[in-house]
């Protein structure tokens, strides 16, 4: 992880409206985030409209402007730091300018938390604050997630819109089996074109790999709850006790039971990554366990 080291902030600035910042010249590196109103920031060729859900990275040597909200007040946070090694980041030149943020992004919590350590006066813990601005940092370069593993890279748009409509169906109606034509019909294609789709991109079928979403549900349930195993059955849309058992064996190669009392510490999704539709899988359970 990149080395910081910590020179300003993070601190608030607040402002009453048509209030104007600069034109200055950076000598180290700011974050800024606007937590009340918008600014209208220009560097350069560079002219962004900031509103709250924006962090922004200045850098040394920029000569900027901020022009804050013409009808409301306006509050931003901001950091100045140096990097005395950059690491595997690479050349700051090649940064991001912004990132957005959002509540389940980590980097949203990151602002925050560094926002609460500095507010810990008279006695800051400023080596914390700098380890916090050093993990926003790397997040803000690389990106929250890396983008060979995000939820749906890779998938095709119609994979995603298959994902997205079994997951609102077994929301709304409860987990159960879909044939061929009405995966199809969730994907927007032909039966004919799913399934050549699944064959180019898993080692199992369309009904298959959505019965493997349901098995891997059924595993994290018998290892994570009190719950019979019919009501496990139950829960997953199978149709009776006996055939979820049938199923659940030829899969997970021992009977429920069996799982749930000797398979613990198993990892639940092995089916899934084995049969390599664990993205899809996650995409498909993201709002549905």
């Amino acid at each position: 992880m990149a080395q910081l080291v910590l020179r300003t902030g993070p601190e608030i600035a607040e402002y009453p409206p048509r209030t104007t910042f600069g034109p200055r010249t950076l000598v180290d590196f700011e974050f800024v985030w606007l937590l009340r109103g918008s600014a209208h920031w220009q560097c350069g060729d560079h002219r962004l409209d900031l509103h709250p859900g924006t962090l922004l990275l200045a850098r040394p040597g920029m000569r900027d402007h901020f022009r804050w909200d013409a009808e409301r007040p306006s509050a931003h946070a901001y950091a100045h730091f140096g990097v005395a090694d950059a690491g595997s980041l690479g050349d700051p030149d090649r940064w991001p300018l912004t990132r957005s943020l959002s509540p389940a992004d980590p980097m949203a919590a990151l602002c925050e938390y560094a926002l609460w350590l500095a507010a810990g006066a008279p006695n800051p813990d400023l080596t914390r604050t700098a380890e916090v601005l050093g993990w926003l940092l790397d997040l803000f370069v690389r990106g929250p997630v890396p983008d060979d593993v995000a939820a749906d890279a890779g998938l095709s748009p119609h994979l995603r819109r298959l994902a997205d409509s079994v997951a609102a169906a077994w929301r709304n109606d409860g987990t159960r089996p879909l044939s061929l034509g009405e995966l199809a019909a969730a994907a927007g294609v032909s039966p004919g074109h799913l399934s050549r789709l699944f064959r180019a991109e898993y080692s199992v079928g369309p009904v298959a790999a959505m019965e493997l979403v349901r098995l891997a549900r059924a595993a994290t349930l018998l290892q994570r709850s009190n719950l019979t195993v019919a009501a496990v059955a139950n829960a997953c849309g199978f149709s009776s006790p006996f055939h979820f058992s049938r199923r659940f064996r030829a899969v997970y190669d021992v009977p429920p039971r069996t799982y749930r009392s000797a398979h613990a510490t198993d990892d639940p999704h092995e089916p899934l990554t084995r049969a390599g539709v664990l993205r899809l899988a996650r995409r498909l359970l993201a709002d549905h366990t």
